[in-house]
């Protein structure tokens, strides 16, 4: 259904572009598809890496990672693991278990799960190449400014 309401309004507006000024439709449709095979393969690429990494990360093995740390190194290896390992967030919720269940500290997890969400390694040249450097620097800065303070409320409170 959503499908076919973003296919008819990009037919309406094309179709506008189409009445009004033809030149101008055809160098924004140029440019659009010379602009999605750019990002298609950066998107490909992205989801390559992240097909590799969860067939070799495993939940066992990232948790078996995670519970080596206590404390603040917690809260530092939860962020950066979850920052690699990036993907969908409803599987970072099994390890999040596992973790729990073996003795991780809260921080570790809150960590864990807010950075796999708010931070990306593997897709940051996409960001920059979309967004720009200096607002991809600075919106990962607050990040994981944000989640070190999060991750120790959660310590704190839970």
């Amino acid at each position: 259904m959503t499908g076919i309401v973003i296919f008819s309004i990009t037919f309406v507006i094309y179709t506008n572009f189409f009445i009004k000024d033809r030149n101008k439709l055809k160098k924004s449709a140029k440019k659009g598809i010379k602009t999605f095979f750019k990002n298609s393969i950066r998107i490909f690429s992205i989801f390559i890496i992240i097909g590799i990494l969860q067939n070799f990360l495993t939940k066992e093995n990232v948790s078996s990672f995670l519970l080596k740390f206590k404390g603040i190194k917690g809260i530092i290896a939860g962020l950066f693991t979850g920052a690699i390992m990036m993907g969908p967030v409803a599987s970072g919720y099994p390890i999040a278990d596992y973790v729990k269940e073996n003795g991780g500290s809260v921080g570790l997890i809150s960590s864990f799960l807010t950075s796999w969400v708010l931070l990306g390694i593997i897709s940051i040249s996409m960001e920059f190449k979309n967004l720009g450097k200096k607002f991809t620097i600075l919106r990962n800065l607050f990040s994981i400014i944000i989640i070190l303070l999060i991750s120790l409320i959660m310590e704190i409170i839970l």
